[in-house]
């Protein structure tokens, strides 16, 4: 009963506490698509309720239902839980005007209130409808311009979009790295970016390309995918040219097999084969102008939009008591590579070098860089810090401008000077360079005396300083002999470094299995275990065998248990790459019993 009783409290705690979601009603959408196209239009509600209803539009067309999905999801929020009923509304819907078009919000009812969805917009091309829909459907993200886009016309292209072609020096652009494609791509190897000779670059972080959104260039429909986007800081004026990026794309084509059976006619003859392609973009040329003339004494290589801050921790203390003195720039710009402002400390000051930290977005366009000076007032006084002034060029309003820190008053009072020590105004560290240089100083050390007519020449440790660097001579040579000797034997050497180069391979192969290279991976991995056999047991390449191998292992006294079983991976790995439909785990498994068989075979042998 107390059982039965502390479930019913549970469930009536559990349904009062289970709220519903607030309705909001979603369209998902193309936004580019092409006029007579038709595309799929998916409405989603979190909540049950009747069909969408949609309102009378003439740059579309509704053309059919392609059904409904639902499903339950239940979570916790605020210490309650939230239950939401998500329902998925899929349309065919056909676009019939070109242009930028505003799908109009489509309204539903949900416990006899209605919602309504907001108007989508989207951009209709010409075309017509069997055009080609390859690219993959998504919502609109941040897009760079593609009017610098050249396309020749080609079905599947790279380029390099800069964000503008003309900046000043010290300025700074994004270089978009993207592919376009109007077909199916399978894959994509062997990426070689630009180099970006004149350039300083940051790389952003950008997420690996899993598809591709639709986006017209030059009138035409593509789907378009961001490789790479990097920051780039010119380091000198004139025209700089970014290098093309190329890489090899994997289309995937349908072709027609030859008929092998009656069936083919009935089931299609068709099959799906990758064909590789070289894609290469253009050359491009950034204009890059040198700062005008003019630059202000105190002008320290910053360009951008950029403020100063200038801060002292205490304007009262005692002498040789130190100062911190922080100098900080901050704003948009080439914040990296501005250099410290000039500081004219008074001359009792001693003042080390400053400390830098740079603190500064992803991006490496915006942030902070601080200059903290340590100063030591050496003797009492009050003493004036002069304002500080830090220039730089503003690529916006194309002038220099200068900003000034406010000036500081220091109060000094008299410390515990140093024995000896004067206060010689006027005069900086750097002229007090030799005081005291015409008087020598008298020489206090005679252990370093000898006796007169005492020479080093003939004696024991004259002798033991000639026969030790002889002796140590003829050991070097010795051993060294005996090295060569040693390594002169080419089995010996491919004995003792057999391990290393099958790591080495090992290693390779562990590179193709996480880029999901399958067939290179099972080739890497099956020269790893052979060229591991032949160098252990001194096997020549072209005496290379299973038979061969066996044998040698037999004479060697492996266990005939490890001879099998690194016999079986070699087979599996064989199979492999010429059956290469296994999956990662596959990929896995195979790879870790390759290491654990080498391994157990170098205890071994």
């Amino acid at each position: 009963m107390v059982k039965k009783s502390l479930l019913s409290v549970l469930f009536i705690f559990f349904a009062l506490t289970l709220h519903a979601e607030e309705v909001k009603v979603t369209v998902n959408c193309p936004r580019v698509v092409k006029v007579g196209e038709p595309f799929q239009l998916d409405v989603e509600i979190n909540g049950k309720g009747s069909q969408p209803a949609f309102a009378e539009m003439t740059a579309f067309k509704v053309l059919r239902s392609m059904g409904t999905q639902q499903q339950v999801q239940t979570s916790m929020s605020g210490g309650k839980f939230v239950s939401s009923v998500i329902v998925v509304y899929s349309y065919a819907v056909q676009a019939m005007q070109e242009g930028t078009q505003d799908f109009p919000a489509v309204e539903v009812t949900v416990d006899k209130k209605k919602y309504q969805s907001s108007p989508v917009p989207v951009q209709v091309v010409a075309g017509n409808a069997s055009a080609q829909a390859q690219a993959q459907q998504g919502g609109a993200t941040a897009q760079p311009d593609n009017s610098q886009v050249q396309t020749d016309n080609r079905e599947v292209f790279v380029s390099v979009i800069p964000s503008r072609s003309k900046m000043y020096q010290g300025e700074y652009i994004t270089a978009t790295l993207k592919l376009f494609s109007k077909v199916d791509i399978s894959s994509i190897n062997d990426v070689k970016f630009p180099t970006f000779d004149g350039f300083f670059k940051q790389d952003l972080d950008t997420p690996p390309l899993r598809s591709l959104e639709r986006e017209t260039v030059n009138g035409e429909v593509y789907g378009a995918g961001v490789l790479k986007q990097i920051i780039l800081f010119p380091q000198k004026s004139g025209t700089l040219t970014i290098s093309p990026c190329s890489m090899e794309i994997g289309i995937a084509q349908r072709v027609q097999t030859r008929s092998h059976s009656i069936f083919d006619g009935f089931f299609g003859g068709t099959q799906v084969q990758t064909v590789p392609r070289e894609v290469k973009s253009y050359p491009v040329n950034i204009t890059v102008l040198p700062l005008p003339e003019g630059k202000p004494a105190s002008f320290s290589n910053a360009v951008g939009q950029l403020k100063l801050n200038v801060s002292v921790d205490k304007t009262e203390v005692k002498a040789n008591d130190p100062i911190t003195l922080k100098v900080v720039i901050s704003g948009t710009g080439n914040i990296k590579f501005a250099d410290a402002p000039k500081v004219n400390f008074p001359p009792d000051f001693e003042a080390f070098d400053p400390k830098v930290n740079t603190n500064l977005n992803t991006t490496a366009t915006s942030g902070s860089k601080t200059f903290e000076y340590v100063i030591v007032p050496r003797h009492g006084g009050v003493y004036k810090l002069p304002a500080i002034e830090f220039s730089f060029f503003d690529p916006q309003a194309k002038q220099y401008k200068s900003l000034h820190s406010e000036e500081y008053t220091i109060t000094v009072e008299k410390g515990e000077e140093q024995p000896g020590s004067t206060a010689i105004s006027g005069i900086t560290r750097e002229d007090v360079k030799f005081i005291g240089k015409d008087v020598r100083y008298i020489k206090q050390n005679y252990d370093s005396l000898h006796k007169k007519g005492d020479y080093f020449f003939g004696t024991w440790k004259f002798l033991l300083w000639f026969i030790v660097p002889l002796l140590g001579f003829a050991t070097i040579v010795y051993f060294r002999r005996k090295y060569i000797r040693k390594y002169s034997d080419l089995a010996f050497v491919k004995n003792k470094h057999a391990n290393r180069y099958a790591s080495k391979r090992l290693k390779k192969a562990s590179t193709f299995m996480n880029s999901g290279q399958q067939t290179l991976m099972y080739e890497e991995l099956s020269r790893a275990l052979w060229g591991y056999l032949s160098d252990k047991l001194n096997i020549p390449v072209a005496d290379l065998s299973k038979d061969a191998g066996k044998q040698t292992m037999q004479q060697n006294k492996v266990p005939e248990s490890l001879i099998d079983e690194f016999i079986g991976v070699i087979d599996d790995c064989e199979f492999a790459r010429y059956a290469p439909s296994s999956g990662n785990a596959d990929m896995k498994t195979l790879y870790n019993r390759a290491v654990d068989v080498i391994d157990k075979m170098q205890r071994t042998i």
